[in-house]
């Protein structure tokens, strides 16, 4: 008993020998880093703008901690010369850095320091210590009121400047001016509210003529005083720039209605106004975008500018360009009325796609091939990507055999089509995918329960698992994923969490996954996961998980691709209407 009791005794106490031992080291090498770092921060600080504050974790390695010693022990052997001064741990010391797990400096700066300084000092030390963060090694900067600061300086009360004789002769001017300002407004708005009272002014001043002069007046002569005020006040203002924009625009995309608009115009209305027009556009530019107004239009434009007496006012040009205008933009909205009828099939068109998809589904690939060659491209790139492979495969072979579309043909399908929506819309067949449902249920989940959703059914339900992976896109089904998309999305996350989502998972599927990372971020997450340096947090791993594969089905959406094709093997690009 009692040589128990003294072993475990002499346990205790080397244990704690050894621990003071470590003390004693974890402060020589935190002196070292102390000193180093403050050579570096006084190149760019001064000495009472900071405090420094180093903190060093070592590995408990007896036997590398015995080395040490030993090369101690070698270094001042009695007898052995030094060179100069002796060193306090001299090559020894490598030893100690290698026991060295972790690192953290702290650096206390003064608030007086510049914040873009913060930076630097990380960079610096970072550099100059060699630490490295995926180690654990950190730098922090904080920020206190040293002692040693400058006491801040109160602010002084602000003093309004004296007000001398100029200054009051500055604000009576002022006031002034503003008092008249605002009466000249007050007396044009009431003028421009009652615009009746100038037209009796001016019929009250032409009658005070009158009888002036002893004579009246013609009719003719008052009623053309009145009429420009009138137009003044009735007529809207008219936007010339945005109206040629128009104009153009309309004849670069159409341009045979605008020409067949001013042809009838010219010929049936005014050839002057036309000519005008031809005028405000420029008669080059007219030439250019109006190419098929025949010569005989032409001829009535040149007659006219021929006929025309005088110089014309700047109303007579805005009316002319007007009445024109109406005509090119009564044929453009004919035009855009007119171009849904054009198509037979606009009905169907027009549909959801969920209820274009039940007409389809009923349809023979003769009649939907038809409806196709009615589409436009993309539509029909929908349409034929939402069938079935073997309907698909009929659809496309009708589509390259049709040759000619007889109006009876036509007309037959669109009976069909229309028989095809009525049956739908008295009986309607609600459609409800149940793998949908359940994809919204499981993405309502916490990420665990997700994880573990889908690892019991891989166990006990394999079909229940198929269909829901072809709505959803599961963290296993990252294989199938195509590079480009992959390296997008996993380039935006950090090592951490990268090791998280692939740890424990199979070398072939994370080795896939790494291909597509940068090469050196591969190397570090895949050291991680050899050596399994730690076990992350299951929760982690699920939310990581879960995150990726949301990321990756919003690329796949904005690149039109379906997550069913990738466990299909086939990646089709999908328009919607």
């Amino acid at each position: 008993m009692m040589k128990r009791f003294s072993a475990l005794l002499l346990s205790l106490m080397f244990s704690q020998v050894s621990f003071a031992q470590y003390i004693e080291e974890i402060g020589s090498l935190e002196t070292v880093y102390e000193a180093r770092a403050r050579s570096v921060l006084n190149t760019i600080l001064r000495p009472t703008d900071y405090t420094l504050v180093v903190a060093i974790e070592m590995d408990r390695d007896e036997k590398k901690l015995k080395e040490f010693h030993d090369e101690m022990d070698v270094q001042y052997l009695p007898g052995m010369p030094l060179m100069g001064d002796a060193p306090t741990l001299g090559k020894a010391t490598n030893k100690l850095h290698e026991m060295k797990s972790k690192t953290d400096i702290s650096v206390v700066l003064s608030r007086n320091v510049n914040p873009e300084t913060e930076k630097i000092i990380k960079e610096l030390l970072t550099s100059k210590l060699h630490l490295d963060a995926t180690a654990g090694d950190s730098v922090t900067v904080k920020r206190i009121e040293l002692p040693a600061d400058p006491p801040k300086a109160e602010p002084k009360p602000d003093i309004l400047p004296e007000l001398t004789w100029k200054m009051w002769t500055l604000i009576v001017i002022m006031s002034l001016l503003a008092l008249s300002g605002l009466m000249f407004w007050a007396w044009r708005r009431g003028r421009a509210q009652d615009p009746r009272k100038e037209l009796k002014e001016n019929h009250e001043y032409k009658h005070t003529e009158k009888d002036q002069d002893g004579e009246e007046k013609p009719e003719e002569v008052v009623a053309a005083a009145t009429e420009p005020a009138a137009a003044a006040v009735v007529e809207p203002q008219f936007n010339m720039d945005a109206v040629k924009q128009h104009i153009l625009a309309i004849a670069a995309q159409y341009p045979q209605l605008a020409s067949r608009a001013v042809t009838e115009f010219t010929l049936n209305e005014s050839a002057g106004d036309a000519s005008l027009l031809m005028e405000f556009l420029g008669w080059d530019t007219s030439k250019r975008v109006f190419t098929d107004v025949p010569a005989m239009a032409w001829a009535r434009l040149g007659k006219a500018v021929k006929e025309r007496e005088g110089n014309t006012t700047k109303s007579e040009s805005e009316t002319a360009v007007r009445n024109v205008y109406k005509a090119i933009l009564a044929a453009y909205v004919e035009h855009e009325m007119s171009s849904d009828e054009t198509n037979p099939f606009s009905f169907v068109l027009k549909m959801r796609e969920e209820e274009r998809q039940q007409i389809l589904d009923k349809e023979t690939p003769a009649n939907i091939a038809v409806l196709c060659l009615h589409s436009p491209a993309e539509v029909t790139a929908g349409i034929v990507g939402s069938l079935d492979a073997e309907k698909r495969v009929k659809v496309l072979a009708e589509i390259s055999r049709v040759e000619k579309l007889p109006h009876n043909v036509v007309q037959a399908v669109i009976s069909s089509f229309n028989q095809k929506l009525t049956e739908m819309r008295m009986r309607p067949e609600p459609k409800v995918e149940g793998a949908s449902v359940l994809a919204k249920v499981i993405r309502g989940m916490s990420p665990e329960e997700e994880m573990d959703l889908l690892a019991l059914f891989a166990n006990d339900n394999p079909e229940e698992l198929e269909r829901l992976r072809r709505v959803i896109l599961t963290f296993d089904d990252l294989k199938l994923v195509p590079s480009d998309i992959l390296s997008e999305v996993l380039n935006s996350y950090e090592v951490d969490s990268l090791y998280a989502a692939l740890f424990k998972t199979h070398s072939a599927f994370y080795n896939r996954i790494l291909a597509t990372l940068p090469e050196r971020k591969a190397m570090i997450v895949e050291r991680d996961l050899t050596d399994m340096v730690a076990i992350p947090q299951r929760k982690k791993t699920a939310e990581v998980r879960r995150d990726i594969c949301q990321q990756v089905e919003k690329v796949m959406y904005s690149r039109s691709l379906r997550v069913g094709d990738l466990v299909d093997g086939t990646v089709r690009a999908v328009r919607s209407v």
